[in-house]
């Protein structure tokens, strides 16, 4: 039996599924703590959705 043979396979969509879970829990946790409040963490998520949009469309 080869060191590969134990590896789970594990589909690009779960990989985003899990990506997007801790993300998720970062930001909670960061709010939750008064890192960031609220208003803060979705304006900056605006603005960064508005760079990669830039970025995109050039």
């Amino acid at each position: 039996m080869s060191k590969d043979d134990n590896k789970e396979v594990v589909t690009t969509d779960e990989l985003v599924m899990a990506q997007m879970i801790r993300l998720d829990a970062i930001a909670q946790l960061l709010i939750e703590k008064g890192v960031v409040s609220e208003e803060e963490f979705y304006s900056k998520l605006k603005n960064v959705q508005a760079q990669y949009q830039n970025v995109s469309e050039s």
